[in-house]
């Protein structure tokens, strides 16, 4: 004998099923809306360069201030069609520094026919005299010629000491002789007496009747920029050999950089809460999950300096990490005011940050100012579509599109690195951007926010999906215990008519 089945009503089953779409819509309602400009929390107008299908855009601070994705996942570029184009995202080179040129002259090295190549400063008079408490050394040419071809030139000195900065390059100002590869040797010494190697060159000039110059050194074969890898020869000589070979030297141009520069960072103001009861601690919370790369803290006050630490974590369930360790300051010397540096925090993505002052100081005596600073973005994208061209930050649950960025290599055809920064630049118009829930008002560009004391917003949709699914579990227990019950009633019933005595039966 089949059991009997027990279906739920159909009211009761239909609850339940939106109870679970209920549940489950919030995994998915990220991804719904990431294709939605307006499900973003700000929509930036993008004006485009003429006449060029790859572009970049630099991502503002207002953009950074919203993302909700350290891997900024919750940013798209939509067409006037309102759909993503291809994008992937960027860092920015640094920025370049200036070069200068110095041009130095050549002081010959004479040498006989049996001299070494890397040897030969017999030709030369060095002469060191006290100047007004300084050491001036002077090198005099004078009577280095031997008569009739008894000595050549086998190389030639150069003059650096004056020249501070790094040498990236030098170039040679020579004649070379026809058909013959001649090898430059060029050395570094501060004494004229021991010598380091800095680098070698391998230079050809051909012979003009049986070859083609080329377009970039007419006439000659390669690189007559030699790299010196940013020498420091401040207070050195150099020295440049290049054997037997008839050579006509007359001097070099050493090329001096300081670097590549530091890359401009981003920066946005930030309001932070009163201090509390405790003068030593700062509790603030972060709105956004865009990697911090450090925080600009200036104390309030004259002549204040303290050591500080700052300490970061996502959410009140986690316990505070070390971020970094720095001395604050705002001192006033000459009229002049100096403030410390911003304190590096390495690209901490976190939603919490305390700044704790040194327990052996007074603390601070009201909130110090705080400006972020992020590492610079930008996207390189493919203008497909019609404008106008909307630039979108800011999705909550942006996990959900973690796929949007292709790789560079992908969207740029042949791409060689550094690429990127050579495309034409677009403009986000951040005056006419459009934010969900109004404009903000006039003042820093991220609002104070004290952090959490309860639990976070996730704990509490944990918490809450945890009491729908035993509620849920409950009420169906409970309706199939009530479909049990009135199922059993009937089998029991002939039992319970039977008389109980033969006189009722009578």
């Amino acid at each position: 004998m089949k059991s009997p089945r027990h279906h739920l009503p159909r009211p009761v089953a239909a609850w339940l099923a939106a109870a679970a779409l209920s549940l489950s819509a919030g995994a998915t309602q990220a991804a719904a809306d990431a294709n939605s400009p307006a499900a973003y929390a700000i929509r930036i107008p993008v004006t485009l360069a003429a006449d060029a299908p790859l572009q970049r855009v630099m991502l503002p601070a207002e953009v950074l201030v919203r993302l909700q994705s350290p891997g900024y996942a919750d940013v798209r570029l939509f067409n006037g069609a309102g759909q993503p184009v291809p994008m992937a995202l960027a860092g920015v080179a640094a920025a370049s520094a200036p070069e200068e040129s110095v041009v130095l002259p050549a002081y010959p090295i004479l040498g006989g026919p049996g001299t070494p190549g890397q040897a030969g400063l017999e030709g030369l008079s060095l002469r060191i005299e006290e100047q007004q408490g300084r050491r001036v050394v002077q090198i005099d040419t004078a009577g280095t010629a031997a008569p009739g071809g008894a000595q050549s030139v086998r190389g030639a000195l150069l003059d650096a000491r004056s020249i501070p900065l790094p040498v990236a390059r030098m170039a040679l100002d020579a004649d070379l002789p026809a058909g013959q590869p001649v090898t430059f040797t060029v050395q570094a010494s501060r004494d004229l007496k021991n010598w380091r190697p800095l680098a070698e060159t391998v230079l050809y000039r051909a012979d003009a009747a049986g070859t083609t110059p080329s377009p970039a050194a007419p006439g000659r074969l390669g690189s007559e920029h030699i790299d010196l890898q940013r020498a420091d020869l401040q207070d050195h000589y150099l020295r440049v050999t290049w054997g037997d070979a008839a050579v006509t030297f007359r001097g070099a141009t050493l090329v001096t950089s300081r670097g590549a520069g530091p890359r401009e960072r981003v920066s946005a103001s930030m309001a932070v809460p009163p201090l509390g009861n405790n003068p030593r601690e700062l509790v603030f919370a972060l709105p956004f999950a865009t990697p911090v790369a450090a925080l600009k803290i200036t104390p309030q006050g004259n002549n204040v300096l303290l050591p500080v630490r700052v300490l970061g974590r996502n959410d009140r369930e986690q316990p505070w990490s070390h971020l970094a360790s720095a001395t604050v300051y705002r001192m006033s010397t000459g009229g002049k005011e100096q403030t410390n540096a911003p304190v590096e925090l390495g690209g901490a993505s976190v939603r919490e940050v305390k700044i704790e002052a040194d327990a052996r100081s007074a603390g601070f005596a009201a909130a110090p100012d705080i400006a972020l600073q992020f590492e610079p973005a930008q996207l390189v994208f493919l203008a497909s579509g019609q404008g106008p061209f909307t630039l979108a930050a800011g999705l909550p649950g942006a996990g959900a599109a973690a796929s949007a960025f292709l790789p560079l290599a992908s969207l740029v055809p042949g791409y060689q690195p550094q690429q990127e920064n050579t495309l034409p630049p677009a403009l986000a118009d951040v005056a006419r951007a459009d934010i969900t829930g109004g404009k903000p008002a006039d003042g820093p560009l991220v609002a104070a926010a004290a952090a959490s004391d309860g639990l976070s917003t996730r704990s509490w949709v944990l918490w809450g999906v945890l009491l729908a699914g035993v509620g849920a579990l409950g009420l169906m227990a409970w309706l199939l215990m009530r479909q049990t019950k009135p199922a059993s009633q009937p089998a029991m019933e002939p039992a319970s008519s039977a008389p109980d005595s033969p006189r009722d039966a009578v």
